[in-house]
C-alpha cells in the first residue's frame, strides 16, 4: 500500500507541475516578448541615433520646380540614401551583437501582473539571443498637409530577430521598427505622378539591405 501510495504522490506531483508549466508558460511568453521586444527597439534606435549625422533632404532629395512653382522633378540621391542606411545598419547589427551578453531581470510579480510590487518582488534571468542578419528597407510616403503644401518622409525600417530563454520556455520573436531619416514640406503642387507611386517615390526594394 506505501508503493502505491508514493506513486500516486508521485503522479499527482507530475501532473501538478505540468498543470502549472501550461498555465504560467502562455503568461511567461507574453510577459518576456514584451520586454524584450521593448528593449531591442530600445537598442535600435539609440544605435541609429549614434551613426545619424545631419542630413539635409535636398542632400537625398533633388526637387526642381519651373517658373510657376510648379514641382517638375523630384530625384532622389540613391547613393546618399544608401550609404546612411547602411551606415545605420551596420551599427545596429554591432550592437544587437553586445546584447547576447545580456540578461533581462523580471520580477515574478509582474507576471501575475502585480506591478505594485515590482520593486521587492524577486526576478527571474531573461537571456535575449540575436539571430539572423538584420534587414532595412528604406521608404518614403506623401502626405498633403495644406493647400499646395505636402509632407514627404523617408524613414528605414528596421527588422530582426531574436530567441528569447527563460526557464522551461524559449520562443522566438520578431522586432519592427521604423527609423526616421528626413522629411520636408514641399511646397507647390505635387504631381500625382508623385504623390500616387505606391509606397512612395523610392522603388520598392531598390534599397533593401538584407
Amino acid at each position: 500500500m506505501i508503493k502505491w501510495g508514493l506513486v500516486v504522490v508521485i503522479i499527482l506531483a507530475i501532473s501538478t507541475i505540468v498543470m502549472i508549466e501550461m498555465t504560467l508558460q502562455p503568461i511567461l511568453n507574453r510577459v518576456t516578448t514584451a520586454d524584450v521586444t521593448g528593449m531591442l527597439s530600445a537598442v535600435i534606435n539609440k544605435s541609429a541615433n549614434q551613426v545619424m549625422y545631419d542630413v539635409n533632404y535636398n542632400q537625398l532629395v533633388n526637387v526642381k520646380t519651373n517658373d510657376e512653382g510648379y514641382i517638375v522633378l523630384m530625384q532622389p540621391n540613391l547613393q546618399q540614401i544608401n550609404n546612411l542606411a547602411s551606415d545605420i545598419t551596420l551599427n545596429i547589427q554591432k550592437r544587437l551583437e553586445e546584447v547576447k551578453k545580456r540578461v533581462i531581470e523580471i520580477p515574478v510579480s509582474q507576471v501575475f501582473g502585480i506591478e505594485i510590487l515590482s520593486k521587492f518582488s524577486p526576478t527571474f534571468d531573461v537571456h535575449v539571443i540575436p539571430y539572423g542578419a538584420v534587414k532595412t528597407n528604406v521608404i518614403d510616403e506623401f502626405e498633403a498637409v495644406g493647400i499646395n503644401q505636402t509632407k514627404h518622409r523617408i524613414y528605414l525600417h528596421v527588422t530582426t530577430q531574436a530567441r528569447v530563454v527563460v526557464p522551461a520556455i524559449s520562443t522566438k520573436i520578431k522586432v519592427s521598427t521604423d527609423i526616421p531619416l528626413s522629411e520636408a514640406v514641399i511646397s507647390g503642387e505635387v504631381p500625382r505622378t508623385y504623390v500616387g507611386i505606391k509606397g512612395g517615390l523610392l522603388e520598392k526594394d531598390t534599397l533593401t539591405t538584407k
